[in-house]
């Protein structure tokens, strides 16, 4: 088992999309986050998972699939997170939510089916969900 550490920072989304892009490419075992305070409060992310970790691309630019529904699942991801006082990833990864628009789950059992979203995410979010996409 490894871990990795990482730095949220409430005004930057692109460390968000590093997390996501870890988490994508390795096998989570667990996560854990907390809420630092201070003059510019920041989420302290900690990951333990298997596998190899990514190797960091100098200079690499995080993107983001264009496609309204991504986006639109985005929204609804980040309102949920805020309804409940968690960061988003909590809710469902970037990865997590790309997967179940390539699977186009059309039920909560083909949605807990999805890479990484488990059954637990998909009794929690799945009816929201599955009505967000139709």
């Amino acid at each position: 088992m490894q871990c990795q550490t990482f730095t949220l920072r409430l005004d930057n989304a692109q460390d968000l999309e590093r997390l996501n892009s870890f988490l994508a490419q390795v096998m989570p075992i667990q996560v854990s986050s907390s809420l630092v305070s201070g003059n510019k409060p920041f989420w302290s992310v900690l990951v333990f998972y298997e596998g190899t970790a990514p190797q960091p691309k100098q200079a690499e630019a995080v993107h983001t699939p264009s496609d309204p529904r991504f986006e639109a699942l985005r929204a609804w991801r980040s309102r949920k997170a805020k309804e409940e006082g968690v960061p988003p990833y909590v809710v469902a990864t970037n990865a997590e939510l790309k997967a179940i628009l390539e699977e186009q789950s059309k039920t909560l059992e083909e949605l807990a089916q999805v890479k990484g979203f488990s059954k637990a995410k998909a009794a929690k979010y799945g009816r929201e969900l599955l009505s967000l996409l139709k």
